[in-house]
């Protein structure tokens, strides 16, 4: 999740948003006892957002008129697949727009980024899978030319461990501590654990410490269970619940206790992860 996350990041800071297919998408999402005091049938459409916070009180709302007033308001951008001729039903007060969003379509695939510094409007792409793609227009082969020696760039030398480690905990810049978190994963060196669990636990923006779960899958060592655990307090609903998958993924009975707190959160989408996790482990045994 937060891996394809950082990937369609990358991809829209230098606006290339080269492929995003093939993944089936349908959103419903049905609150029993919300709107008791509307007729049937009828439509609410409320949605606003102040502050970086996002609330919306929506009742047989079609989703891509939903969508699209969360993108105009807010500049996120969303990815979808094929038709979403459907409607929302769903109620929530001041939260994240990623948060928002990912209730609006829980449990589907889709694609998401918000960056309001770098982004200053929302954009909805709705990429069919049932039509053909056009071929483009064949040009006429190039003409032959003669090579041209290239003279050889300087290779730039990577950054030593040591660097990674500072920039991740002290740069100033949260797009290069999210950098330096991700190289000291690819590294797979025990040593890192440490500096990433300290990204975890601190830092103050959640794309670094998404990043930081991902980091930590990535070395892969049975230890990063513990400071997994740490992010299960994060006050963000995203992060825990991407510290519950990636508890999960590490599997062991150290990781299965630490999941059986989560089913106590405050946020339902995260207890029923964590019941949804659980089950999934107990079944392996």
């Amino acid at each position: 999740m937060t891996a394809f996350y950082n990937t369609i990041k990358k991809y829209a800071q230098i606006s290339l948003v080269t492929a995003v297919a093939s993944l089936p998408i349908s959103a419903i999402n049905k609150h029993q006892g919300l709107f008791a005091d509307t007729p049937s049938g009828e439509e609410v459409f409320d949605i606003k957002f102040n502050n970086g916070q996002l609330s919306a009180k929506l009742k047989n709302s079609p989703l891509e008129k939903t969508l699209k007033e969360i993108m105009s308001q807010s500049g996120a951008r969303i990815w979808l697949n094929d038709s979403i001729d459907t409607t929302v039903t769903i109620e929530f007060q001041n939260v994240s727009v990623r948060e928002g969003v990912r209730r609006i379509l829980k449990d589907k695939n889709y694609a998401f980024l918000y960056a309001p510094n770098e982004i200053k409007e929302g954009k909805l792409s709705i990429i069919s899978a049932s039509k053909s793609k056009e071929e483009p227009p064949k040009k006429p082969p190039p003409k032959p030319v003669q090579p041209v020696a290239k003279k050889d760039k300087p290779k730039k030398e990577k950054p030593s461990f040591e660097d990674l480690v500072k920039d991740a905990l002290e740069n100033e810049d949260a797009g290069k501590r999210e950098d330096a978190i991700i190289a000291l994963g690819e590294s797979k060196d025990k040593k890192a654990i440490e500096t990433i669990a300290k990204a975890l636990a601190n830092d103050p923006s959640e794309d670094v410490r998404l990043s930081s779960i991902d980091a930590l899958l990535e070395i892969g060592d049975k230890s990063i269970a513990e400071p997994l655990s740490q992010a299960l307090k994060d006050r963000d609903p995203w992060v825990r619940e991407s510290a519950v998958e990636a508890l999960g993924e590490v599997g062991g009975e150290s990781a299965i206790e630490f999941i059986k707190s989560a089913l106590n959160d405050e946020d339902g989408s995260v207890r029923e992860l964590a019941q949804e996790t659980l089950e999934e482990l107990n079944a392996k045994k």
